[in-house]
């Protein structure tokens, strides 16, 4: 998705994101790596979407523990809850929790949702 340093500290965290399914169930694989030689601890992910689009079963959580050069991964599950299959961006957010700036953020362009047949 996006790399990036903010926070006012000297950070290199990388954030990519892949997505699974073709709806209206999908998965977002985000893959979240530490560049930088001090750990990183406490760090809240949210995922902001379109309410009117998505359903996000859990929409923010923290991650405990971001060690240097190590990947971790995580998966957030989404619906597409609009009757026409519409499709917008997510976007995914790394807080630092010491600032107001954000770690990393991007955008995450979202497929066009198969249809439920009833």
């Amino acid at each position: 998705v996006s790399t990036g340093g903010g926070g006012g500290g000297v950070t290199n965290v990388r954030l990519n994101a892949q997505v699974m399914g073709l709806g209206p169930f999908f998965k977002i694989k985000l893959d979240v790596t530490n560049g930088g030689g001090k750990p990183l601890s406490d760090m809240p992910i949210c995922v902001s979407y379109n309410p009117e689009i998505y359903r996000c079963e859990k929409p923010s959580w923290t991650v405990p523990m971001l060690l240097p050069n190590v990947t971790c991964t995580y998966e957030v599950s989404v619906k597409c809850i609009h009757e026409e299959g519409a499709a917008d961006a997510i976007r995914v957010i790394l807080v630092n929790p010491n600032s107001s700036v954000p770690l990393v953020s991007g955008l995450v362009n979202m497929p066009i949702s198969e249809l439920l047949e009833d």
